[in-house]
């Protein structure tokens, strides 16, 4: 009677790989998407030459007001953009057109936070390489 038992531990073993792979956080180029949120975005571009980041809202979404938070460690203190502020606020807030990659950005950063209505909806973290 003690067979079943190892059968089914066996066969429990065997689709524990496969169950944690279906849950891993996708890659974009040389980052992996933290947070996702599906909701908001239909994808990620990143252009592998110019290390340019680019995201595709949904097209209920694309009047987003949309703000940017770098910094090199998770959790660590925010660094200043261009401007001399730790949030950028995207320029394109208006007027993106649906089903288009839009909001470029580039930073030597390991982390970039997308943030919208006081949510964090897309959270890169930069792949070693």
């Amino acid at each position: 009677m003690k067979l079943p038992r190892f059968v089914a531990l066996l066969a429990f073993i065997g689709f524990v790989p496969f169950a944690s792979a279906q849950g891993a956080n996708p890659i974009f180029g040389n980052y992996e998407a933290i947070v996702y949120d599906t909701t908001m975005l239909q994808g990620v571009r990143v252009d592998e030459k110019t290390g340019d980041v680019f995201i595709m809202f949904q097209p209920d979404k694309t009047d987003t007001q949309l703000t940017l938070k770098i910094s090199m460690a998770e959790g660590a203190q925010y660094r200043k953009w261009f401007t001399g502020d730790e949030v950028l606020v995207a320029q394109e807030n208006h007027g993106r057109a649906p089903n288009t990659w839009t909001d470029r950005v580039q930073t030597s950063a390991n982390y970039i936070e997308y943030h919208a209505s006081g949510s964090i909806f897309l959270h890169l973290k930069r792949l070693k390489e």
